[in-house]
């Protein structure tokens, strides 16, 4: 079962019933018969111009119309690549996209935009322009990616998106599922599209600072322990669920306990610790991605882990993050080992081969405010490489390999590191 597919079902079932309300500077409410004329409307419009299996991206502020977007894109079968305002650039040139969506008031901007950029000369489609039509929907499998997640072009499923849905039902105790994050979020997406579907409990979008200032009530929604606003949250709306979310999972991860999937805490030899005792958290279920776009080999190393001494063959999620499981099955999130979304050791490698000049195993990869990565590394002794040269070749591979784009390249003289092999 897909998205699409649940809407319909959504639509035929309850067609007046409110599906999502946008309380911004101008409200909206869609009924689930609106939302699935609209997308059906926009899925048929890019079968005219597109195939299956391309992808989509989407350049729309949060809104009814990113939300229909998003399902057009998944309707007609393409990959959708919800990318926010922040990264749009890099996004675009990691993905690909064969065409991207706006609206009818942003197409001139979009396209201006584009023609800064490689992806100069895509179609634009304006989602609220497009006349209502009928399709008839080709299915796609549960095993197709859906949409790529970034940072890290995380490739998640059909089936994965409505499993990590139905895993937040579960956590969710509220009629009304309330979010203030866009669908370039992995949480965003989850809350405000997926979880309504599956659901069947209509969804309210809204404006981060609407919340903050206490307009909105967002009491029993889910809100990520790494959100910038969390002591703020937890000031202004009592009953937040605090989670430990991973693109790489969908979203969600866990709320105190795992949320319908399995968690192991694994020790250096790859054997699961026992209760109380930290180690790198595992994560296996339904709702673990495929992999990263266009990164087999890094894709192996994160997704395809085994544990030794497992029940059960099977594959298991690497999350990077360190944590304990005390004897009740409750996870707590000791330490966040991700920088930016990838692993620090990917990043480090990939700098550390960019140049001759760089001294094996002396970068460092790590994370500053917003989540943005910085690398700082050693030179060999007695090489002397030509100003910014170093600092190009790593930006350079970075970019490459992992669709990331550096805040700082920090180039220190060799001996900059103490005898204990800290800067």
């Amino acid at each position: 079962m897909t998205l699409s597919k649940l809407l319909a079902r959504r639509a035929a079932a309850a067609g007046d019933e409110p599906a999502l309300t946008w309380s911004g500077a101008r409200p909206i409410t869609l009924t689930w018969a609106e939302l699935d004329r609209r997308v059906t409307a926009v899925a048929a419009a890019l079968r005219r111009v597109a195939e299956p299996g391309q992808r989509a991206a989407i350049l729309i502020a949060p809104s009814p119309d990113c939300v229909v977007a998003l399902l057009g894109v998944l309707r007609a079968g393409l990959v959708a690549i919800p990318a926010g305002p922040d990264r749009r650039a890099r996004v675009l040139a990691d993905a690909q996209p064969s065409i991207v969506l706006a609206t009818a008031a942003t197409v001139t901007t979009t396209r201006r935009f584009l023609s800064t950029s490689d992806t100069c000369g895509h179609r634009v489609l304006a989602v609220d322009a497009v006349a209502d039509a009928p399709f008839a929907e080709a299915a796609p499998a549960p095993d197709d990616v859906a949409y790529l997640q970034y940072p890290g072009g995380v490739m998640v499923t059909h089936a994965n998106v409505v499993a990590n849905a139905r895993q937040a039902a579960q956590v969710l105790d509220r009629p009304v599922v309330v979010t203030w994050l866009p669908p370039s979020d992995p949480l965003g997406l989850l809350l405000g599209v997926a979880v309504p579907i599956v659901t069947g409990r209509p969804a309210v979008l809204c404006e981060r600072r609407a919340v903050l200032a206490g307009a909105v009530e967002a009491a029993g929604t889910l809100v990520s322990v790494d959100d910038p606003d969390l002591d703020r949250l937890r000031a202004v709306s009592g009953g937040l669920r605090e989670c430990y979310v991973l693109a790489e999972a969908t979203a969600l991860v866990s709320c105190g306990r795992p949320a319908g999937q399995s968690v192991a805490i694994v020790g250096p030899d790859g054997r699961r610790r026992p209760p109380g005792v930290a180690g790198e958290i595992w994560v296996s279920g339904p709702n673990v991605a495929r992999g990263y776009w266009n990164r087999p080999e890094e894709s192996a190393r994160v997704f395809c882990a085994f544990l030794t001494g497992d029940d059960e063959p099977r594959w298991w999620l690497r999350t990077g993050d360190l944590g304990v499981l005390d004897e009740a099955g409750e996870l707590t999130v000791t330490g966040r080992g991700l920088v930016a979304g990838h692993h620090p050791q990917d990043l480090e490698a990939t700098a550390e081969e960019a140049h001759p000049a760089i001294r094996p195993n002396a970068a460092a990869a790590f994370a500053v405010a917003g989540q943005q990565a910085v690398v700082v590394l050693e030179l060999v002794d007695g090489v002397v490489p030509p100003r910014g040269e170093v600092e190009r070749a790593v930006r350079h591979a970075v970019s490459a390999r992992h669709g990331l784009t550096l805040r700082r390249v920090v180039v220190l003289p060799a001996g900059s590191r103490g005898g204990d092999g800290l800067w």
